[in-house]
Protein backbone atom coordinates (compact mmCIF):
# COMPACT_ATOMS: atom_id res chain seq x y z
CA UNK A 1 0.00 0.00 0.00
CA UNK A 2 1.59 3.27 -1.12
CA UNK A 3 0.21 6.50 0.32
CA UNK A 4 2.46 9.48 0.98
CA UNK A 5 1.28 12.47 3.02
CA UNK A 6 3.30 15.70 3.19
CA UNK A 7 2.52 18.64 5.45
CA UNK A 8 3.21 21.82 3.45
CA UNK A 9 1.77 24.28 5.98
CA UNK A 10 -0.14 24.67 9.25
CA UNK A 11 2.46 22.48 10.98
CA UNK A 12 3.97 24.14 14.08
CA UNK A 13 2.14 27.30 13.02
CA UNK A 14 -1.50 28.34 12.58
CA UNK A 15 -2.01 29.37 8.93
CA UNK A 16 -1.10 28.09 5.46
CA UNK A 17 -3.07 24.82 5.59
CA UNK A 18 -1.86 22.65 2.71
CA UNK A 19 -1.45 18.87 2.57
CA UNK A 20 -0.09 16.92 -0.39
CA UNK A 21 -1.27 13.32 -0.80
CA UNK A 22 0.37 10.99 -3.30
CA UNK A 23 -0.75 7.47 -4.22
CA UNK A 24 0.33 5.10 -6.99
CA UNK A 25 -1.85 6.91 -9.52
CA UNK A 26 -2.98 10.22 -8.04
CA UNK A 27 -1.46 13.37 -6.57
CA UNK A 28 -3.75 15.91 -4.91
CA UNK A 29 -3.83 18.73 -2.37
CA UNK A 30 -6.16 19.11 0.56
CA UNK A 31 -6.49 22.91 0.92
CA UNK A 32 -4.12 25.47 -0.54
CA UNK A 33 -3.91 28.16 2.10
CA UNK A 34 -2.15 31.48 2.50
CA UNK A 35 0.33 32.10 5.30
CA UNK A 36 -1.01 35.05 7.28
CA UNK A 37 1.33 35.14 10.29
CA UNK A 38 3.88 37.92 9.88
CA UNK A 39 6.87 35.64 10.53
CA UNK A 40 5.80 33.22 7.79
CA UNK A 41 4.31 35.36 4.99
CA UNK A 42 7.51 35.13 2.95
CA UNK A 43 6.73 31.43 2.47
CA UNK A 44 3.83 32.45 0.21
CA UNK A 45 6.41 33.35 -2.45
CA UNK A 46 8.18 29.98 -2.34
CA UNK A 47 7.77 27.68 -5.37
CA UNK A 48 5.45 24.74 -4.85
CA UNK A 49 7.29 21.58 -3.69
CA UNK A 50 6.01 19.72 -6.78
CA UNK A 51 5.19 21.16 -10.22
CA UNK A 52 1.58 22.44 -10.08
CA UNK A 53 0.78 20.87 -13.45
CA UNK A 54 1.43 17.42 -11.92
CA UNK A 55 -1.27 17.87 -9.27
CA UNK A 56 -4.53 16.17 -10.29
CA UNK A 57 -6.96 17.94 -7.95
CA UNK A 58 -7.48 20.15 -4.92
CA UNK A 59 -9.96 19.24 -2.18
CA UNK A 60 -11.02 22.41 -0.39
CA UNK A 61 -12.44 22.30 3.14
CA UNK A 62 -13.65 25.92 3.30
CA UNK A 63 -13.02 29.49 2.15
CA UNK A 64 -10.98 31.14 4.86
CA UNK A 65 -7.78 32.49 3.28
CA UNK A 66 -5.50 30.29 5.35
CA UNK A 67 -7.14 27.35 3.55
CA UNK A 68 -7.80 28.67 0.03
CA UNK A 69 -5.70 31.82 -0.42
CA UNK A 70 -2.89 30.34 -2.57
CA UNK A 71 -5.18 28.82 -5.20
CA UNK A 72 -4.70 31.68 -7.73
CA UNK A 73 -0.91 31.31 -7.46
CA UNK A 74 -1.21 27.53 -7.93
CA UNK A 75 -3.33 28.03 -11.06
CA UNK A 76 -1.06 30.72 -12.49
CA UNK A 77 1.92 28.38 -12.12
CA UNK A 78 0.31 25.53 -14.05
CA UNK A 79 -2.40 23.72 -12.10
CA UNK A 80 -5.37 22.86 -14.33
CA UNK A 81 -7.22 20.13 -12.43
CA UNK A 82 -10.52 20.35 -10.59
CA UNK A 83 -11.01 22.09 -7.24
CA UNK A 84 -13.61 20.04 -5.39
CA UNK A 85 -15.67 21.78 -2.70
CA UNK A 86 -19.28 22.36 -1.67
CA UNK A 87 -21.39 24.74 -3.76
CA UNK A 88 -21.46 27.33 -0.95
CA UNK A 89 -17.68 27.19 -0.69
CA UNK A 90 -17.33 27.69 -4.46
CA UNK A 91 -19.63 30.74 -4.36
CA UNK A 92 -17.87 32.35 -1.40
CA UNK A 93 -14.40 31.57 -2.78
CA UNK A 94 -15.02 33.83 -5.77
CA UNK A 95 -15.60 36.76 -3.41
CA UNK A 96 -12.78 35.90 -1.01
CA UNK A 97 -10.12 35.32 -3.68
CA UNK A 98 -10.98 38.46 -5.64
CA UNK A 99 -10.81 40.50 -2.45
CA UNK A 100 -7.46 38.93 -1.57
CA UNK A 101 -6.10 39.65 -5.07
CA UNK A 102 -7.12 43.31 -4.85
CA UNK A 103 -5.41 43.61 -1.47
CA UNK A 104 -2.27 42.03 -2.96
CA UNK A 105 -2.34 44.57 -5.80
CA UNK A 106 -2.96 47.53 -3.47
CA UNK A 107 -0.22 46.41 -1.11
CA UNK A 108 2.29 46.10 -3.97
CA UNK A 109 1.43 49.59 -5.25
CA UNK A 110 1.70 51.07 -1.74
CA UNK A 111 5.13 49.49 -1.25
CA UNK A 112 6.32 50.69 -4.66
CA UNK A 113 5.38 54.29 -3.85
CA UNK A 114 6.85 54.11 -0.35
CA UNK A 115 10.14 52.69 -1.55
CA UNK A 116 10.34 55.32 -4.30
CA UNK A 117 9.68 58.05 -1.75
CA UNK A 118 12.33 56.65 0.59
CA UNK A 119 14.72 56.00 -2.32
CA UNK A 120 15.34 52.40 -1.41
CA UNK A 121 14.49 48.89 -2.50
CA UNK A 122 12.62 46.37 -0.38
CA UNK A 123 13.61 42.77 0.23
CA UNK A 124 11.08 41.59 -2.36
CA UNK A 125 9.90 42.99 -5.72
CA UNK A 126 6.95 45.37 -5.48
CA UNK A 127 4.58 43.04 -7.32
CA UNK A 128 1.42 41.32 -6.08
CA UNK A 129 1.57 37.67 -5.06
CA UNK A 130 -1.26 37.25 -7.58
CA UNK A 131 -3.65 39.52 -9.42
CA UNK A 132 -7.41 39.79 -9.90
CA UNK A 133 -7.00 38.13 -13.29
CA UNK A 134 -5.14 35.25 -11.63
CA UNK A 135 -8.04 34.84 -9.20
CA UNK A 136 -10.61 34.89 -12.01
CA UNK A 137 -8.61 32.26 -13.90
CA UNK A 138 -9.15 29.83 -11.04
CA UNK A 139 -12.96 30.13 -10.99
CA UNK A 140 -13.71 27.73 -13.88
CA UNK A 141 -11.81 24.98 -12.04
CA UNK A 142 -14.20 24.92 -9.07
CA UNK A 143 -16.39 21.80 -9.08
CA UNK A 144 -19.27 21.74 -6.59
CA UNK A 145 -20.04 18.55 -4.65
CA UNK A 146 -22.79 17.59 -2.21
CA UNK A 147 -22.26 16.54 1.36
CA UNK A 148 -22.00 12.76 1.88
CA UNK A 149 -21.81 11.97 -1.86
CA UNK A 150 -18.63 10.17 -3.00
CA UNK A 151 -16.36 11.97 -5.48
CA UNK A 152 -13.79 10.08 -7.53
CA UNK A 153 -10.60 12.14 -7.41
CA UNK A 154 -8.51 9.54 -9.25
CA UNK A 155 -8.76 5.90 -10.24
CA UNK A 156 -7.68 4.86 -6.71
CA UNK A 157 -9.00 7.78 -4.60
CA UNK A 158 -12.52 8.59 -3.39
CA UNK A 159 -13.47 11.60 -1.25
CA UNK A 160 -16.61 12.31 0.79
CA UNK A 161 -17.37 15.76 2.20
CA UNK A 162 -19.10 16.04 5.61
CA UNK A 163 -20.51 19.18 7.24
CA UNK A 164 -17.91 20.71 9.58
CA UNK A 165 -20.26 23.34 11.04
CA UNK A 166 -17.51 25.98 10.91
CA UNK A 167 -18.68 28.46 8.25
CA UNK A 168 -21.23 28.17 5.47
CA UNK A 169 -20.16 25.33 3.18
CA UNK A 170 -17.31 24.12 5.38
CA UNK A 171 -16.42 20.44 5.28
CA UNK A 172 -14.43 17.65 6.79
CA UNK A 173 -13.11 15.44 4.01
CA UNK A 174 -12.78 11.68 4.28
CA UNK A 175 -10.38 10.31 1.68
CA UNK A 176 -10.31 6.60 0.84
CA UNK A 177 -7.39 5.15 -1.10
CA UNK A 178 -7.87 1.71 -2.65
CA UNK A 179 -5.03 -0.37 -4.08
CA UNK A 180 -5.86 -3.96 -4.98
CA UNK A 181 -7.66 -5.51 -2.02
CA UNK A 182 -6.30 -2.94 0.43
CA UNK A 183 -7.79 0.40 1.43
CA UNK A 184 -6.91 3.21 3.83
CA UNK A 185 -9.00 6.14 4.99
CA UNK A 186 -7.67 9.55 6.00
CA UNK A 187 -9.96 12.13 7.58
CA UNK A 188 -8.99 15.79 7.14
CA UNK A 189 -10.92 17.78 9.71
CA UNK A 190 -10.52 21.28 8.27
CA UNK A 191 -11.75 23.76 10.90
CA UNK A 192 -14.50 22.17 12.98
CA UNK A 193 -17.32 24.30 14.40
CA UNK A 194 -19.20 23.98 17.67
CA UNK A 195 -22.67 22.49 18.06
CA UNK A 196 -25.87 24.42 18.80
CA UNK A 197 -24.90 27.52 16.82
CA UNK A 198 -27.38 29.72 14.92
CA UNK A 199 -27.68 29.31 11.12
CA UNK A 200 -25.05 26.55 10.83
CA UNK A 201 -25.72 22.83 11.15
CA UNK A 202 -23.91 20.89 13.85
CA UNK A 203 -20.70 19.18 12.69
CA UNK A 204 -21.29 15.65 11.41
CA UNK A 205 -20.02 12.81 13.56
CA UNK A 206 -17.61 10.46 11.77
CA UNK A 207 -17.00 7.24 13.63
CA UNK A 208 -14.07 5.63 11.82
CA UNK A 209 -10.88 6.43 9.92
CA UNK A 210 -7.40 4.94 9.75
CA UNK A 211 -5.70 8.32 10.06
CA UNK A 212 -6.91 11.68 11.35
CA UNK A 213 -5.34 14.98 10.26
CA UNK A 214 -6.90 17.53 12.59
CA UNK A 215 -6.71 21.29 12.98
CA UNK A 216 -5.75 21.91 16.61
CA UNK A 217 -5.41 25.67 17.08
CA UNK A 218 -7.60 25.46 20.19
CA UNK A 219 -6.67 21.89 21.02
CA UNK A 220 -5.04 22.81 24.33
CA UNK A 221 -8.07 24.36 26.01
CA UNK A 222 -11.63 23.66 27.03
CA UNK A 223 -14.17 26.20 25.84
CA UNK A 224 -16.30 27.72 28.56
CA UNK A 225 -20.07 27.33 28.52
CA UNK A 226 -21.73 29.87 26.19
CA UNK A 227 -25.01 30.19 28.12
CA UNK A 228 -23.84 33.30 29.99
CA UNK A 229 -21.76 34.85 27.22
CA UNK A 230 -23.87 38.04 27.11
CA UNK A 231 -23.30 38.66 30.83
CA UNK A 232 -19.54 38.04 30.50
CA UNK A 233 -19.31 40.37 27.51
CA UNK A 234 -21.15 43.08 29.48
CA UNK A 235 -18.69 42.70 32.37
CA UNK A 236 -15.70 43.05 30.01
CA UNK A 237 -17.12 46.16 28.32
CA UNK A 238 -18.02 47.87 31.61
CA UNK A 239 -14.72 47.06 33.33
CA UNK A 240 -12.78 48.28 30.31
CA UNK A 241 -14.77 51.53 30.24
CA UNK A 242 -14.27 52.05 33.99
CA UNK A 243 -10.52 51.54 33.54
CA UNK A 244 -10.42 54.26 30.90
CA UNK A 245 -10.21 51.91 27.92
Amino acid sequence: MHVKLRFLGAAQNVTGSRYLVETNNTRFLVDCGLYQERDFTKRNWDPFPVPPDTIDAVLLTHTHLDHCGLIPKLVREGFHGKIYCTSATADIARIILLDSARLQEEDAEFKRKRHARERRKGRYPEVPLYTSEDAKSSFPLFSAVNYKEPVHVGKDVEAIFYDAGHVLGSAMIKVTVRQGKESRTILFSGDVGRPDRPILQDPNIISKADYLVIESTYGDRTHRDTANIADRLTEIINSTHQAGG
